[in-house]
């Protein structure tokens, strides 16, 4: 009879540890189902301080609108805040029904502050109403935020870390666009994304290789106190604004050919490792400022084809006494 018993208690002691072990018994642990479920009921959501154990998936918003045989949009009205959160799953805002491409459609705020997220993340072509705030947020797998369209005044990825690749390439950033003293692993690109606000890249740690080739900023950008350990490329680029890259720091090679820059460009107290190529670039404000500005060797500086379209002349980098060599 003891033996029974022990089995007995054994068993349930092997069951119990079982169900312990399970998503549904996570300590502070939700279900992305019931985020899904309160925008389907046409409720804010509003999640701190918990445990998202399985896959989030936007597409599955029920209010889906057939634009044409190849898409669809799944829309929310409804504003979407997740604060001090981790995901364990996947992040989901694109994918297929019926043949057709879903693509989200946030009609409100998108928050997610804070979070820490263990899986990839994929915002592809989504697109954003109000106001986005991703400060503090952690990517430990691959973030991707390519084509979308944010349409607030504000957009927020203030002190983000990104252990892998961070993408937002072919975008278009309506507002400000913040990544003041994001840290970078992987790769980081912005190709060919449009920012209509001021950007501000200031104290960014980038320790891959930086892409903002074919980008469009139609105000200030700011890049200063930035440290790029990887290449950085900035080719045929148009600025607007001013653009300060000064007080940075380029440990590998930084890119800036075929570029125009409209208003006044800020290179001083720089230090560059690598080549620095300007070449076919075009200043139409004023003599970019090279004070205080080092290279290890004149060589590395490449001005062939610059023009200063006010002076209507190139600019004698080679003879310029603000650029000093090591």
């Amino acid at each position: 009879m003891k033996k029974v018993l022990l089995l007995l208690f054994s068993l349930m002691l092997f069951i119990s540890s079982c169900s312990a072990g399970g998503t549904d018994s996570v300590n502070g642990g939700i279900k992305a189902g019931q985020v899904i479920k309160t925008i389907n009921k046409g409720k804010a959501v509003l999640i701190k301080d918990l445990i998202i154990t399985d896959d989030l998936d936007f597409t599955l918003i029920v209010n889906h609108e057939i634009f044409s045989s190849s898409l669809e949009t799944a829309r929310t009205d409804v504003p979407v805040t997740f604060l001090n959160c981790i995901f364990m799953g996947k992040v989901i805002a694109n994918g297929t029904e019926s043949g057709r491409q879903v693509r989200v459609h946030f009609g409100h705020t998108l928050t997610f502050e804070a979070c820490d997220f263990r899986q990839d993340v994929n915002f592809d072509n989504v697109t954003v109403e109000g106001e986005v705030n991703f400060t503090g947020a952690t990517f430990r797998e691959q973030a991707r935020f390519n084509n979308v369209h944010f349409k607030g005044k504000n957009n927020w990825f203030t002190a983000v870390i990104s252990e892998k690749n961070f993408s937002m390439q072919e975008a278009l950033i309506n507002g400000s666009c913040d990544f003041f003293k994001a840290q970078t692993k992987g790769k980081t690109s912005f190709q060919s994304t449009e920012f209509n606000g001021l950007a501000r890249f200031s104290d960014l740690e980038a320790d891959g290789a930086c892409d903002f080739s074919l980008v469009r900023f139609r105000d200030d950008a700011l890049f200063t106190y930035s440290n790029f350990s990887g290449d950085f490329r900035m080719t045929n680029a148009m600025i607007l604004g001013r653009l300060d890259l000064n007080s940075c720091e380029f440990q590998a090679n930084a890119y800036l050919s075929e570029s125009r820059f409209f208003g006044p460009v800020n290179f001083s107290k720089s230090n560059v490792k690598g080549f620095f190529d300007l070449s076919s670039a075009a200043f139409y404000s004023d003599n970019p400022d090279f004070t205080e500005f080092s290279i290890l060797k004149p060589d590395q500086l490449n001005t062939k084809g610059i023009r200063v379209v006010q002076y209507n002349s190139s600019l004698p980098f080679e003879t310029n006494p603000k650029v000093k060599t090591n």
